[in-house]
């Protein structure tokens, strides 16, 4: 009787929800308060396809690992040759051919156009009509594209959102390359049909290890490398801070002169592999070119690409580096007084990509905490700002983080900027998105200071995957001191079980 209820009970919610939502016209509104949101995708977050949805699919981008394997295999007797005959650039050679190969089917011309027409985003979602609270809608793209193209498309997709929901607005929850894609849109489209834009992890002020790659640095620090890798060894659970404590030790021993011998190798081939691949095979993308900072950007344009042969791609990157990257604050202030509620979120206490000068920066596992905060202070990774630091600009507030890592006063908009201590890149925590959906719903534009459970800064627990505010006391997330009782009554506990 009681699984019969439930059954109908089932049905009739059902039933009363499709009512809702298909009930809607083209000039009917919705007023069910849970405004519609879209979540703007980063960089492959989609895979690129070739001959999508035929029998002969494969992966443009993304590549299966059997070729990979194969290429490596193709390489074993160059890299053999290497080290008896000292020639790099004939090994150089030969390692582009392999990666130009691999990659040929994402590739564009000179002009920024894709070589394959075939190739196309794996999954598509079209907008939907449901927009239950906690919900999004997946805008994905072909994110090779002129970001300009892609908000376009994004521009349609929330235009289809809005009728099909009956919202005369929508939210965006932008991440990574997304926040490029949202401020194009801004840009181009105006505010009117956007109420909230959260700015997640966004690579709306560019990445520094693009940068360094479009600049010609591809310089390898070792301690940096390791520092990235462990990345992975997160938490301070007595197991996690034995392993953290066993890699660097293992790291000084025995990966550290293996990263120095790659660091000579990049060192003897990279003019040849930028000359035969990179500058092409990276450079002519125009999606790509969102990633390079602002201030180094005439650096690398004049470094990767040639004023004549190149002369309609630069056309493309440079419109959207003067108008959009150029003016993003101004563009920023103009959504907020025309209503857009605004809030960016940046994660930090995460070692940088380990390539170029910048490697030693704060920043989430990929992209640069000074980047997605739009200008944060931040000390480099496993430092702090020094004792007696105060913050650059006195507001009226406090805007150092607990752990003394962040200035936050130097942010663009400190007001409307929170960070996360230990959260990677996108592997968003079920605490970090009940944050955004709380900011998405609150009316009205909130601050650092609405929510007392959301200051400005806040940590990722990793055993909870909540967010908590960071404190002094629990900011030590990368302790290597092992608690060997602690360690020995876990392993005691597992073994009886």
């Amino acid at each position: 009787m009681k699984k019969l209820l439930a059954v109908f009970l089932s049905v009739v919610i059902a039933f009363s929800l499709s009512l809702q939502i298909f009930a809607q016209t083209d000039d009917e509104k919705c007023d069910c308060g849970n405004i519609p949101v879209i979540f703007v995708t980063g960089f492959a977050y989609t895979e690129l396809v070739a001959n999508a949805g035929t029998p002969d699919e494969y992966g443009a981008f993304g590549v299966e690992t059997e070729a990979i394997t194969d290429m490596i295999k193709r390489l074993v007797l160059p890299l053999v040759e290497l080290i008896f005959t000292g020639n790099y650039d004939k090994f150089a050679h030969k390692l582009s051919a392999e990666v130009n190969n691999l990659f040929y089917d994402a590739s564009c011309d000179e002009n920024g156009n894709p070589k394959n027409p075939t190739v196309d985003i794996e999954i598509y979602e079209p907008p939907s009509p449901y927009h239950y609270r906690n919900t999004k809608s997946t805008f994905r793209y072909d994110w090779r594209k002129d970001v300009f193209d892609i908000a376009a498309e994004l521009n349609d997709y929330i235009e289809e959102t809005k009728r099909l929901t009956g919202h005369d607005k929508v939210a965006l929850r932008a991440e990574s390359m997304g926040g490029a894609v949202t401020m194009a849109y801004l840009y181009t489209y105006g505010y009117d049909s956007v109420e909230t834009v959260i700015m997640q992890s966004s690579a709306f002020d560019g990445i520094e290890m693009m940068t360094s790659l479009f600049v010609g640095d591809l310089s390898l620090d070792a301690k940096s490398v390791m520092n990235y890798v462990g990345n992975f060894l997160e938490g301070n659970s007595p197991e996690m801070v034995f392993y953290r404590a066993l890699y660097n030790t293992l790291s000084m021993l025995v990966y550290h002169p293996v990263v120095k011998l790659l660091g000579g190798l990049i060192g003897n081939i990279e003019d040849v592999v930028y000359e035969d691949c990179i500058k092409s095979l990276f450079g002519y993308i125009p999606g790509i070119w969102v990633f390079v900072a602002e201030d180094s950007y005439e650096e690398a344009k004049a470094f990767m690409l040639d004023e004549e042969v190149n002369k309609e791609l630069i056309k493309k990157i440079d419109k959207y580096h003067y108008e959009v990257m150029n003016r993003k604050e101004e563009i920023i202030e103009e959504a907020m007084a025309n209503g857009v509620n605004f809030a960016i979120i940046s994660n930090y206490g995460k070692a940088a990509v380990p390539l170029g000068d910048e490697s030693k920066n704060q920043s989430d596992f990929l992209i640069d905490t000074k980047h997605t905060s739009f200008g944060a202070t931040c000390a480099p990774y496993g430092e702090n700002l020094g004792e007696g630091y105060e913050q650059k600009f006195d507001d009226g507030h406090n805007h150092l983080s607990p752990d003394n890592v962040i200035d936050a006063s130097t942010c663009a908009f400190p007001e409307i900027t929170w960070f996360v201590k230990d959260m990677m890149h996108t592997w968003y925590s079920d605490g970090y998105n009940e944050f955004a959906y709380t900011l998405i719903y609150t009316p009205g534009q909130e601050t650092i200071h609405t929510y007392p459970q959301y200051p400005q800064f806040l940590l990722n627990n990793q055993q909870t995957e909540a967010l908590e505010p960071l404190t002094k006391e629990n900011s030590d997330t990368q302790s290597t001191d092992v608690d060997f009782i602690a360690l020995l009554k876990l392993l005691i506990e597992k073994t009886e079980k």
